[in-house]
């Protein structure tokens, strides 16, 4: 089993500096990286900058970036594209709405996120670049509204964003939806589950022992890839 970390950027330099003299097997992600590599653009934090500081990876496409700061998909696109050529691990979210789901749209917006990020991906792999991906579904619907996304929902859309795509290298699917001890190992048993990318709930040390403890066994019984985050 793996761990990683995303803090907030100001935090990142010294997580990454505590984890290494402690010695400690557990990776540091970004929230967010700009599109920009060079050049001055106040505020922005580049590419080039996480790589000096010895980050693994980079969460793109969450849906408070597109929420608030009005990330589209090209915008995701492109700073994969940047991630992916530099060696950091992209961590793509995608997912739909309550309003996509009542309307019957939520496959139709999934496949408008992910379209795109596997066609770029097959380009990029044309150019001898490696394109391993960590694609998180997250819908929207099941994040701190009290819902909480069945299995099946859950193994539906991993389903189909392995299989509805052309993938050059085969992604490894993590659920970012509200994820707890109770529900982990129902969730975990769908077949397309690598991981999970987890927030605010999971910040009580002991609720993360917990939850951490409960992947280990899923993982020892071979339900889930022995490669969860």
């Amino acid at each position: 089993m793996e761990i990683a970390l995303a803090p907030s950027s100001v935090y990142l330099d010294h997580l990454v500096r505590s984890l290494r003299q402690k010695e400690l097997p557990i990776r540091v992600i970004a929230q967010d990286v700009s599109t920009r590599t060079s050049g001055a653009f106040t505020g922005e934090v580049g590419v080039p900058n996480l790589l000096d500081i010895g980050v693994n990876g980079v969460i793109l496409g969450h849906s408070e970036r597109r929420r608030f700061f009005g990330e589209t998909d090209e915008d995701v696109c492109d700073k994969a594209d940047l991630c992916l050529r530099a060696g950091l691990m992209p961590i793509i979210c995608f997912g739909e709405s309550s309003e996509d789901r009542k309307s019957g749209r939520a496959f139709d917006v999934i496949k408008t996120q992910l379209q795109p990020v596997a066609d770029r991906a097959g380009l990029l792999r044309e150019e001898g670049i490696y394109t391993a991906l960590f694609l998180a579904y997250e819908p929207i619907w099941a994040i701190g509204s009290g819902v909480v996304a069945g299995a099946s929902d859950v193994c539906e859309v991993t389903a189909f964003g392995f299989d509805g795509f052309t993938w050059p290298e085969r992604p490894k699917f993590l659920y970012g939806g509200s994820i707890t001890s109770d529900n982990i190992v129902e969730i975990s048993a769908c077949d397309k589950l690598s991981g999970f990318l987890v927030g605010s709930s999971w910040l009580d040390p002991r609720s993360l022992l917990h939850s951490a403890q409960k992947i280990a066994s899923v993982i020892t019984e071979g339900s889930l890839s022995k490669r969860a985050h």
